[in-house]
């Protein structure tokens, strides 16, 4: 005889063994579900910066387990959207992609490295001294650490030099080889250029400064002296943008108005020289589709010695949430492996020393000695909050004097005048 009160439907008893089994299962899957994905995000340049941060995001995850998200936005854009993203504190993106140029506008809203990752900064000495002297350093402060540098090289044909070189010699009583002198540069470039080949290949846009600049200070100009006036405008600064004008006389038609058809056109071998950054052509000789001319480049110093840096850094948003991850993330991407790595498999150059006695770097760069000397005597750019608006600026008169739509003088004269009023509205020049 049962029980009295435990005598129940087998039904009832079904459905209590059922809950209980199912809130097993339910407890011991919360148990095992795994914590959650660490992930970071980092803004980078399109194009070859984007594809590079890409496949080391990849081997980084498979290392930490840290999933970066990849950014990618114009030069044009990239500034806009870092400030405006420190300015919000938004914290879209925790690792910053900065140009040297920028840092004056964007540093003061962010906290040195030694504060957000401690650690980060305590070996600096492999870093190449001009370019850790001015890119991610402020005063005695690190804001960031150099994950690329280039600077403006000279390329040009060696079998077109080569086989007109005789009737160079015939012409002028030397042989024909890279100048050492504008003047120079210039005479080469009006003997090269024929109907079936321009005599020189020179960047236009935003890179109108870029070029400019390395001609001024190669003839011994300055853009200020030392108290900020504004002296770009001295007899100097016209000759050099006198002979920048004359340049592009002996290149693709309206070249002025491209920033990036000049690599392109050196690749495809329409050009005799090239004033450029390496970083852009490397890529492209491993392409049979764009390069029809491996193999017949070399490489020089500009004349004057004096050429414009091309530098980034890798900085930590203060808004980043996981700052232990970012520290991780760029001791990974500015180690001396992958540094070297970005120069072999996506051109752009090393800002570490180390990588410039590599033997495989050595044997495989064939502009290595030539950016090493470059980066030695480089010029850059200002770094002050209003560098942007001074070059834009510029950049917009050098293209004027370009078109033939006012003189080298008239150019830089009013360049003069409008940086006088920057610089006086910002601080910098003091009447």
């Amino acid at each position: 005889m049962s029980r009295p009160g435990l005598a129940l439907p087998r039904r009832v008893w079904r459905e209590a063994l059922l809950l209980f089994m199912a809130g097993l299962l339910v407890t011991g899957c919360e148990r095992k579900a795994p914590p959650p994905r660490r992930q970071i995000s980092s803004i980078h340049g399109v194009g070859g910066y984007g594809e590079a941060a890409r496949a080391l995001a990849a081997e980084f995850e498979r290392q930490t387990g840290i999933h970066v998200v990849v950014v990618e936005a114009s030069l044009l854009s990239l500034r806009e959207k870092e400030l405006t993203d420190l300015l919000t504190r938004a914290g879209n993106y925790d690792v910053l992609q900065i140009a040297y140029q920028w840092e004056g506008e964007l540093f003061p809203h962010l906290r040195p490295l030694d504060e957000v990752a401690p650690g980060l900064t305590a070996n600096l000495e492999d870093f190449i001294p001009t370019v850790r002297s001015n890119c991610g350093s402020w005063g005695d402060r690190v804001y960031g650490l150099p994950m690329a540098c280039d600077v403006i090289t000279l390329l040009y044909r060696t079998d077109v030099f080569a086989a007109r070189s005789a009737e160079f010699q015939r012409q002028t009583g030397r042989p024909l080889q890279p100048p050492k002198t504008w003047q120079e540069y210039v005479e080469i470039a009006r003997f090269l250029n024929s109907e079936t080949m321009y005599g020189n290949l020179v960047m236009g846009r935003e890179q109108c400064y870029t070029i400019w600049s390395g001609i001024l200070y190669g003839m011994g100009g300055r853009l200020v002296d030392d108290q900020w006036v504004p002296v770009l405008n001295s007899e100097a600064g016209v000759q050099s943008l006198t002979l920048l004008v004359e340049m592009y006389k002996h290149a693709p038609p309206r070249s002025e108005d491209s920033s990036t058809d000049a690599h392109l056109a050196f690749a495809q071998g329409r050009g005799a020289m090239l004033m450029g950054w390496p970083s852009l052509i490397w890529p492209m000789l491993s392409d049979t589709n764009r390069c029809k001319i491996a193999g017949k480049i070399g490489a020089a110093v500009i004349p004057g010695g004096r050429p414009q840096l091309s530098s980034w850094c890798l900085s930590i948003n203060p808004a980043c949430k996981d700052p232990d991850a970012a520290r991780q993330w760029i001791s990974f991407f500015v180690s001396p492996a992958n540094t070297k790595r970005l120069l072999l498999e996506y051109g752009k150059g090393s800002p570490r020393l180390s990588t410039y006695s590599d033997p495989e770097c050595e044997r495989r760069i064939f502009y290595h000695s030539q950016l090493l000397t470059g980066l030695a005597g480089n010029e850059v750019r200002f770094r002050i909050a209003p560098s942007q608006e001074l070059s834009d600026y510029l950049d917009t008169e050098i293209l004027r004097a370009i078109r033939g739509q006012t003189t080298p003088k008239a150019a830089l004269d009013r360049t003069a005048a409008r940086w006088r009023e920057i610089l006086t509205q910002t601080g910098y020049l003091r009447e």
